[in-house]
């Protein structure tokens, strides 16, 4: 624990009406969220959750926290059944992951993203050091910051369950909850070791707009072996609704196509189109905007100075 923080996180319980549990292994902690189903939350670093209670804008009978959880705060390479890459452990801090060797050299689209995240309900100094990425992940306002980039990582979401574990695409972490009656904890976040010629990851962050999130997009770009075509393209962007989207209707246009200027702008045009829906103009531009800079951006990271070109 950061100085000052567990004996905040004390006088908190203390005062508090709720029924407070720390658990020793996520089976026990999913026990217990099945038990109490909605009316139990869960939390890491209580960076989000607390601030909510505090201002009566939730109100849980049971407050379970993981910290007595042994081995969440890890991040690692692993090797499995032929697949290489690096896990997270749901309880391993944003800012520890920001600074992370492995993350920077490996995953260095994850480390811009969390450097340039946004602290707008809890702006304490624990909150800076203590929230968690599982907690971020399961925070509307906050998965805008780095879930595009995981997405566009193609990384797979780890969740313990009563009956065992179960391995999900994020995009399916976001929706899996609301079809009701899951009980299930994240455990961990596993990234697959990425192809490192002829690909290009930009993530780009731009500041909210009134009282919305802040909007963030993340670009995986592919090109061929000549540097010419784009073989793949994937644009995720977060901070339009509860969960990110990535569009389809964007990437079709650029894919199998040379890089062109005006494709990368009506790619932009189409995805901004697409994700931002009924969004108001000055929010649609602005993702506009974004997309097209981080597009080129994965260009430019793609194929270095021969970019300059296009």
């Amino acid at each position: 624990m950061r100085p000052g923080y567990l004996g905040d996180l004390e006088s908190f319980i203390d005062s508090s009406k709720f029924e407070y549990l720390e658990p020793n292994s996520l089976q026990e902690a999913c026990s217990i969220l099945a038990r109490y189903k909605e009316k139990a939350k869960v939390i890491a670093g209580g960076t989000e959750l607390i601030p909510l209670i505090q201002q009566g804008k939730a109100r849980p009978d049971c407050l379970i926290n993981l910290k007595s959880v042994p081995n969440l705060q890890f991040v690692e390479a692993y090797s499995d059944f032929g697949e290489e890459g690096i896990k997270i452990g749901s309880g391993a801090t944003l800012f520890d992951l920001g600074r992370s060797a492995i993350i920077n050299e490996k995953a260095a689209v994850l480390a811009e993203a969390i450097n340039q995240r946004e602290f707008r309900l809890n702006r304490s100094r624990w909150a800076y050091y203590m929230a968690t990425i599982g907690g971020c992940l399961f925070s509307p306002e906050r998965a805008a910051d780095i879930a595009p980039a995981l997405m566009v990582l193609n990384a797979k979401a780890v969740r313990q369950g009563i009956q065992g574990w179960e391995t999900m695409s994020m995009q399916d972490l976001f929706t899996a909850d609301s079809k009701g009656g899951v009980y299930e904890i994240l455990g961990e976040i596993r990234i697959p070791k990425q192809q490192e010629s002829e690909v290009g990851l930009a993530y780009e962050k731009g500041p909210a707009i009134g009282d919305g999130s802040s909007i963030g997009v993340a670009v995986f770009l592919r090109l061929d072996l000549k540097h010419v075509d784009v073989e793949e393209i994937r644009i995720v962007v977060g901070g339009i609704g509860n969960a990110p989207i990535e569009s389809r209707e964007g990437p079709a246009i650029m894919t199998g196509n040379p890089i062109d200027d005006h494709l990368i702008i009506d790619a932009a045009d189409m995805a901004a189109e697409e994700v931002c829906g009924a969004s108001d103009s000055e929010t649609m531009e602005r993702t506009r905007e974004l997309i097209e800079e981080a597009i080129r951006h994965a260009i430019d990271r793609s194929i270095g100075d021969f970019a300059l070109g296009y």
